[in-house]
């Protein structure tokens, strides 16, 4: 993580008070890779105000003391990205807000995440991502991380969402 004394392109771990910004990172994220297969609602198919309060208990009262969410914050102090960390190997989430990608904010939050499950004793990390989102697939597999062989399918407003599995290798010689 960045020790810069300036917010400014860096990573901090998430407090109360950030849940909103992450939920609408979030559901930006989301509209953006599921485009056209939310049909003509899908600027309204996520909840927002749900979101972040499923975000607001993982921040105030996270499952257990391994769980951690991370956020990237921009050039203006604002938050631009997250990733939540779920010991022992699993990301819940990675997502950079649409119009922020590109800057670096990604690798940041993916480096804050590898140092931290390191430090819960973590030797591999997995994420699941649409399993047609070409532009993850190439973040991903320039980050490191391959196919894991494992699919599933989500239910989503109206939609099944399907996922693929993503892991890398966090050991040291990796």
């Amino acid at each position: 993580m960045s020790a810069s004394a300036s917010p400014a392109d860096s990573v901090r771990t998430a407090r109360p008070g950030d849940e909103g910004a992450i939920a609408r990172i979030q559901v930006e994220s989301w509209v953006s890779a599921l485009g056209e297969r939310l049909g003509p609602r899908r600027h309204s198919a996520f909840d927002v105000d749900a979101v972040a309060q499923g975000w607001s208990a993982a921040i105030a009262e996270p499952p257990s003391e391994g769980h951690q969410v991370f956020v990237a914050m921009g050039e203006n102090g604002e938050i631009c990205g997250f990733v939540a960390c779920a010991p022992p190997k699993d990301l819940i989430a990675l997502e950079v807000a649409p119009d922020r990608r590109r800057r670096g904010h990604g690798s940041r939050l993916l480096a804050a995440a590898a140092d931290h499950m390191r430090a819960q004793g973590a030797t591999t990390m997995r994420l699941w991502a649409l399993e047609k989102d070409r532009v993850r697939a190439g973040y991903l597999s320039s980050a490191g991380f391959a196919e894991a062989g494992m699919r599933r399918e989500l239910e989503g407003p109206g939609i099944t969402i399907p996922e693929q599995l993503w892991q890398t290798d966090l050991t040291p010689d990796a």
